[in-house]
């Protein structure tokens, strides 16, 4: 391996750790041994603070006040991260955190000129990085879409820092705009993982209502008749579209669920307008065509998400239900050919990998015969129930009464 592949792969290598790192340090979930391991990280050569000034520089520029996606011209984005000179603080002066310095390290100190270069350097490479970044994400139009064929799970970790992973023949569009970040579930299912940023609500359309949090851990499934909405942490609001669009302001709300009777309730600061529906954790809705349900608890969180550890698990729900979320790609592998069998109450656990479980789990319903279609679709339906047994005695009687 040459000496440029060796030292383009090792910038990769930091470019990616330090992403991970900014996101890592400006969630809420950073704690006192993440940033003394951080400052381990970085103090280990020049290379990782170049790095981690890079992404710093370039989010710096892309929440910058004067930044109008997508009017702002790249030449303009280049100008802005080059007038930028704010210092990044990180705080390089444990010494029981940071290793000794190398050579390279102490050519930096020993003179201005070197710093004031790389500062320099950094800040022209952080300029293309966001010109670049900006013509990726914010396209004519402002969204980008991803997708899962059926089988396929995948992990997207947005630009904000929010985690959105989706399920099986899923997708999404994002939107990730100045003061607001608009997700459209366009099929399937999908859990987000929102970063916290009150400043700018994170709204999910699915089935007409909008799901909007600020930082939290919620998952959609669309259903075919209705959407499921679980909240696995934090408070989401659910709303019309048309309340969505107004202006976000903080209102007080008082949570509807872990309240005590007669006590009076704690009220709350959330971006949302009245009448806003609030779910806290463990509270579910569903989105019908009729509007959206009262609340219900959630005994069990795991089995939401379930999928994302390869399991379906469902307890006291319609066969046909199941059948129709394993068959998410719409291509209806197994049919139910009977309506009285979809409605059938089912609880157990399938493994999503396993194209047989299924059928498998179907053939040891009571009364239930799969036969294997031209098409290769396997249809379940219910044996027919027998006629009673005539006694002999009957059988002659019978020709007598015809």
């Amino acid at each position: 391996m040459s000496d440029l592949t060796r030292s383009t792969q090792s910038s990769r290598l930091w470019g990616e750790e330090a992403t991970q790192w900014w996101v890592l340090l400006h969630g809420e979930s950073a704690t006192p041994a993440d940033r003394r391991e951080f400052l381990t990280w970085v103090a280990r050569s020049p290379e990782r603070i170049e790095a981690y000034l890079r992404i710093e520089r370039l989010m710096t520029v892309l929440r910058a006040d004067t930044v109008r996606w997508p009017d702002t011209p790249a030449e303009a984005l280049i100008r802005t991260a080059r007038a930028s000179v704010e210092p990044v603080a990180l705080a390089l002066t444990d010494a029981r955190a940071c290793p000794p310095p190398d050579s390279r390290h102490s050519e930096v100190r020993k003179s201005g000129r070197p710093r004031a270069r790389l500062r320099a350097g950094i800040a022209a490479a952080a300029a293309l990085l966001a010109a670049a970044l900006a013509a990726w994400l914010w396209l004519p139009g402002g969204a980008q879409i991803y997708r899962t064929h059926l089988g396929e799970q995948r992990s997207i970790l947005l630009a904000d820092g929010s985690r959105v992973t989706l399920n099986s023949a899923s997708a999404i569009e994002v939107d990730l705009r100045r003061h607001r970040r608009v997700i459209h579930l366009l099929r399937g299912e999908a859990l987000f993982q929102v970063s916290h940023d009150p400043a700018r609500p994170f709204d999910v359309h699915a089935d007409g209502e909008v799901v909007r949090a600020i930082g939290t851990e919620f998952n959609i499934d669309l259903l075919a008749r209705d959407a499921a909405v679980t909240v696995l942490q934090g408070r989401v609001a659910v709303m019309s579209a048309a309340q969505a669009r107004a202006p976000v302001r903080a209102a007080l709300f008082a949570p509807g669920a872990g309240r005590a009777p007669g006590v009076a309730p704690r009220l709350e600061r959330f971006p949302a307008p009245a009448g806003a529906l609030i779910l806290g954790v463990a509270q579910r809705v569903f989105i019908t065509p009729h509007g959206v349900s009262a609340p219900r608890p959630v005994r069990d969180l795991t089995a939401t998400t379930a999928w994302t550890r390869g399991q379906l698990v469902f307890e006291h729900r319609p066969l046909g239900e199941v059948v129709d979320e394993l068959d998410r790609d719409g291509n209806q592998h197994i049919v139910i050919d009977s309506p009285a069998l979809r409605e059938r109450q089912v609880t157990g656990v399938i493994q999503l990998d396993d194209s047989r479980s299924l059928l498998e789990f179907l053939s040891d319903v009571p009364g239930v015969v799969i036969r294997r279609g031209s098409d290769g679709t396997s249809v379940v339906t219910l044996q027919p129930a027998r006629p009673p047994e005539m006694s002999g005695a009957h059988a002659r009687m019978s020709p007598s009464h015809r």
